[in-house]
């Protein structure tokens, strides 16, 4: 049992210095000397650059050099993430002239200052061979991922889907599109370069330190002992700073052309086309059910959008395939190209758009039989993964929606639809299920702790402002019987031991576990020295008997002595221990993968368990009966994740991801301009995210639920799980308004009157 630092509300250990603004982020380091950086992007989508002419730029005042594909030095491309690597691309820009997106860097300009960096780049003049190009996807032109999909699961069948279809009462099938939405983080992408000699430090926000290092490394031909990688924190990423980029190796290579150091900004409207962004998708659902609810066939086609030169594979097939019981299944997870840079992970990277229709599936389905949508999904809830056959190692699906429901007031809803008004606004109610997959990767953390009551905590993890310095104190605290305030961690910088990237919800549940591996070794080597002294309240005791609780040592006949004090009793007064946290289903291999800098991920899926957290949300919307305004004054959830480490952050993760889900529902977007093939809304004014005015009354509940199988702290990660169930429910609770099932998001103003 762990003291009651866990399952608490802890504040930040950091809300301090991030509120008053004496918080690090890699772009506020500037090592002396530093010079600016600036990139010039391209203005054609597809085709190739005939000339570049940089003199204007070059005389401009404060230009120190201007690099383009004739003169860049040391350029290093990396190998792509979707190839295996730790690049955000495959395709890598100013190796040649060739030009395969619009935005696509060009040159990139080192000046004194920023402004003038700026004012360079935009002297940057090119002509082109400019061909057509095609930013939307071709369903048409979709192929399978991989040579044929069925040994790594893109192509799954179970049972008979034809028969399935036949023998149902009701059939539902619905095809729904999700739009382009790009990252919008408050930080600015940057990467700050300095060489000395051989050795190469890069201060840049990053969610993997250790993949950015190993690959920078590996391009270079150095040790990774030469590179040294700093991420103090990270302000906003949502998978948008995972990979290395091009503009982080321009950067490095022009830093060591000019023999300075040099910071680039990346500009806002270039961050839609430099990095990665949540691909377009196209699905089609076919759900049959009997007359009592039960499914009796289930299919799932989705086509994703990617690049001409990258195979992006984030499968929402697994993950929907996993929710219902269902004895006739087929899944297919597909792909189709067009003239955009490469996509990547946002926030639950295919969980949102995907339960986007299956939970819409889901509420039609109920609506044809007549019965109510929890209804419903409580007849096909199952404690069996539907086609991996093995157990959930725990799934407290209905227990959310029992308990949302009581929240929210669930039975109080009309019947009918269209049968809730208030004056001149339609009223509806709409519910949907959320869930994200419990990953792993291995991780270690060293721990030191001091007689004088001080612990000190390093691991080479990162706070992507979810909280995470605050939890390993957390943890470590509750093990060693220590304030969270006595506990200082460090973190974000890469010769620090081992820890997993920030992303896939994974860090909290394997750092958190090395952590507390740590402290119980601690607890160990601390029993086995004052059990052999000859005075001591534990003297004497076979030490493999002590056991570490709550900061205390206890004996098997009820011993007991502090740790604190026990370690007073040594004469250096501390004492330090690596932990490690290496899950069942690790295999070798992918323990490597992840020491080598690489994404060593295991699960959701094992030989034993299936490994999810769950939850159910339920929305009130508002709809003007004359101007279709949708307003969205209610939405509550439940959620059940395994042991809750710090209620008031988890709190603020899953509020934060269903608000980012009314945004995904009502508002985000990425316009584009399909005969140029270009996005055209690439600046924070314009990119529509919800403000003060669109957010009313959130309401997070979190249940209590323990699992014993996904690590030792039975923790399951959060940071995506809110913002899945989100824009179904508001489609579901339109249609009970209006009756309009609308199958595009964003839903807007002309979607209400044309549908």
């Amino acid at each position: 049992m762990m003291a009651q630092t866990i399952n608490t509300e802890v504040t930040r250990t950091d809300a301090r210095r991030k509120v008053t603004g004496s918080a690090i982020y890699a772009a506020d380091i500037t090592p002396s000397g530093m010079l600016h950086g600036a990139l010039a992007c391209s203005a054609v989508a597809v085709g190739e650059v005939i000339s570049i002419d940089t003199s204007a730029a070059e005389s401009a005042p404060g230009v120190v050099a201007v690099y383009t594909h004739e003169n860049i030095p040391d350029y290093k491309p990396v190998k792509g993430f979707y190839a295996g690597g730790p690049g955000s691309a495959s395709f890598w820009p100013m190796e040649g002239t060739e030009i395969r997106y619009a935005g696509q860097p060009i040159a990139y300009v080192v000046a004194e200052t920023a402004a003038a960096a700026r004012r360079g780049a935009d002297l940057v003049k090119a002509t082109y061979e400019e061909k057509t190009g095609a930013i939307h996807m071709d369903d048409e032109a979709s192929f399978v991922v991989g040579a044929s999909g069925e040994s790594d699961g893109m192509v799954l069948t179970k049972g008979d889907l034809e028969k399935g279809i036949e023998q149902a009462a009701q059939v539902v099938d619905m095809t729904f599109t999700t739009p382009f939405q790009h990252h919008n983080p408050m930080e600015m992408f940057s990467a700050t370069a300095e060489w000395r000699g051989e050795q190469l430090t890069v201060w840049m926000p990053s969610q993997s330190v250790r993949t950015l290092r190993a690959g920078i490394a590996g391009a270079y031909g150095l040790p990774e002992t030469s590179v040294r990688v700093i991420s103090p924190f990270v302000g906003g990423a949502f998978g948008s700073k995972a990979g290395i980029t091009p503009y982080t190796m321009l950067t490095i290579a022009a830093a060591k052309a000019v023999g300075a150091p040099v910071r680039l900004v990346v500009a806002r409207p270039q961050m839609y086309t430099v990095a990665t962004f949540r691909p377009e998708s196209h699905q089609r659902f076919r759900l049959g059910a009997d007359a009592e609810g039960r499914l009796t066939a289930f299919e799932h086609v989705e086509i994703a959008q990617t690049s001409q030169f990258d195979d992006v594979v984030n499968p929402g097939t697994h993950i929907t395939r996993a929710m219902y019981a269902c004895p006739n299944i087929h899944t297919e997870q597909r792909l189709s190209r067009s003239d955009t840079n490469t996509g990547g992970f946002m926030r639950a990277p295919n969980e949102m758009q995907t339960f986007f229709g299956l939970e819409s599936a889901m509420d039609e389905l109920a609506w044809k039989l007549g019965v109510d949508p929890v209804e419903l999904r409580r007849a096909n809830d199952t404690m069996t993964h539907p086609t991996a056959d093995v157990p959930f190692s725990s799934r407290s699906l209905m227990e959310s929606y029992d308990a949302v429901s009581r929240s929210f007031g669930w039975e109080e809803r009309g019947r009918e639809v269209g049968s809730m008004t208030d004056g001149d606004w339609l009223v509806g109610y709409g519910c949907a299920t959320a869930t994200y997959p419990t990953n792993i990767l291995a991780s270690n953390a060293r721990v030191r702790m001091q007689a004088n009551g001080n612990a000190y905590v390093e691991l080479a993890a990162h706070d992507v402002g979810t909280g995470t310095y605050t939890i390993m104190a957390q943890v470590a605290a509750a093990r060693l019987g220590l304030t969270v305030d006595a506990v200082d961690v460090i973190m974000g910088e890469a010769d620090l031991p081992v820890a997993p990237l920030s992303g896939g919800s994974t860090t909290a549940a394997s750092a958190g576990s090395a952590v507390h591996d740590a402290c119980l070794k601690i607890g160990q080597q601390v029993a086995a020295r004052v059990s052999a002294m000859p005075e001591g309240p534990l003297s004497g005791l076979n030490p493999g008997e002590i056991r570490l609780e709550d900061g205390n040592l206890h004996g098997p006949d009820g011993q007991s002595q502090s740790l604190k004090d026990a370690l007073g009793m040594l004469p250096e007064g501390e004492i330090e221990a690596v932990g490690t946290f290496r899950h069942q289903a690790l295999t070798d291999k992918l323990i490597k993968a992840t020491f080598m800098g690489g994404y060593g991920t295991a699960g959701p899926v094992t030989p034993e368990f299936a490994m999810f957290a769950f939850g159910a949300e339920m929305v009130e919307v508002r709809i003007h009966k004359y101007t279709h305004e949708i307003r969205v004054p209610r939405i509550h959830g439940a959620f059940a994740a395994g042991t809750w480490l710090n209620r008031k952050t988890a709190h603020s993760q899953l509020m934060g991801g269903m608000i980012w889900g009314i945004g995904s529902a009502l508002h985000e977007v990425t316009e584009t301009d399909k005969p140029r093939a270009r996005y055209l809304n690439t600046n924070i004014a314009e990119y529509l995210i919800p403000v003060n005015a669109d957010i009313r009354e959130v309401r997070v509940e979190m249940l209590e639920e323990q699992d014993d199988y996904v690590n030792p702290l039975g923790v399951k990660g959060i940071g995506e799980l809110g913002i899945v169930g989100t824009a179904g429910a508001i489609g579901n609770a339109i249609y009970h308004a209006t009756g309009k099932r609308l199958t595009s998001l964003p839903f807007r103003i002309p979607d209400m009157i044309s549908a």
